[in-house]
């Protein structure tokens, strides 16, 4: 496979096609602090309420919002749109069932360090997929990005590494194949169709794995109900647009650095909406983050 045809390979050049790469670089990062806000309503969310059936709604309702304006190109696809829409929703189900389960044996902190590993293992997958090295501005972000997520996550160092954090890698792996395929099938196929495919997916297989507590599922907490609403809403409808529709213009790596904002803005908003302390590390954790996020963007244009 070369370059041109790869799954991180740039799009066709077309008139005004300069400025698409910068706008959807500011649009995944947008929806990245959806993602950042969002970890305040699902933490409280899932309190209360079990993480599969929550999953299982919110993804459901996400479909079912983006059904009425993306329904009509269903019947105009292609097997090979559908089928990527299911691979794509395949890969995120499993990265965030694996993440759930390695909640349960680790610590949130190593999972958000070890999930944010996904960083440092897109460009690893995608040059095996393309059987080509990164580039040393790429690794020289990537490793800004990481030790930025090292210092937001590890205030207590690496002791008690365990098999949460086994799940947790898993869970990094997944997360960084989804990008891959997002970016691989989001120049080939309508985005819209990816993207419904995709949350049919993952709600299907969400609802499978909330057979155990289906007798749990109703009545929904009224702060599950808000959480389910503004995530199926902004963090699943319109972020999974966005991320599919961008993806044909910024490469699985870019996305994946652009990604790593997100435990910033949580972090932004835990301490605006929960009264949380960021402290020095923190600050200095986001400020690697965000070189890290501006040397990946500035490399692009060497």
């Amino acid at each position: 496979m070369s370059y041109a045809d790869g799954p991180d390979s740039p799009p066709r050049a077309v008139a005004g096609a300069s400025r698409l790469p910068l706008l959807s670089t500011a649009a995944l990062l947008s929806i990245t602090a959806v993602w950042g806000i969002s970890f305040v309503w699902v933490r409280d969310a899932v309190a209360v309420y079990p993480v599969f059936p929550f999953l299982a709604v919110r993804f459901t309702l996400g479909a079912l919002v983006l059904l009425p304006f993306l329904g009509r190109r269903l019947s105009r696809s292609d097997r090979g749109a559908l089928l990527g829409g299911f691979w794509m929703g395949l890969a995120l189900f499993c990265g965030y069932a694996f993440q759930t389960l390695g909640l349960l044996f680790t610590s949130a902190s190593h999972s958000g360090f070890i999930t944010g590993l996904f960083v440092v293992l897109t460009p690893v997958f995608q040059a095996l997929w393309l059987r080509r090295a990164p580039r040393l501005a790429v690794i020289a972000a990537v490793l800004l990005a990481s030790s930025g997520l090292f210092l937001l996550s590890f205030a207590g160092g690496l002791e008690g590494l365990n098999r949460g954090d086994l799940l947790s890698l898993i869970c990094a792996a997944v997360y960084a194949v989804h990008l891959l395929v997002t970016g691989h099938q989001a120049r080939r196929h309508d985005t819209g169709v990816l993207v419904l495919a995709q949350l049919v997916t993952v709600a299907g297989l969400a609802w499978l794995a909330s057979i155990p507590r289906l007798g749990k599922i109703w009545p929904i907490p009224s702060v599950a109900a808000w959480a389910i609403l503004l995530t199926a809403l902004l963090a699943t409808a319109l972020a999974y647009l966005v991320q599919t529709a961008c993806q044909r213009h910024v490469s699985a790596v870019k996305t994946a650095l652009i990604f790593t904002m997100e435990p910033v803005f949580a972090g932004l908003f835990a301490v605006w909406v929960g009264g949380e302390t960021l402290g020095l590390r923190g600050l200095l954790g986001g400020g690697l983050i965000v070189a890290g996020m501006l040397w990946g963007q500035l490399s692009e244009h060497e």
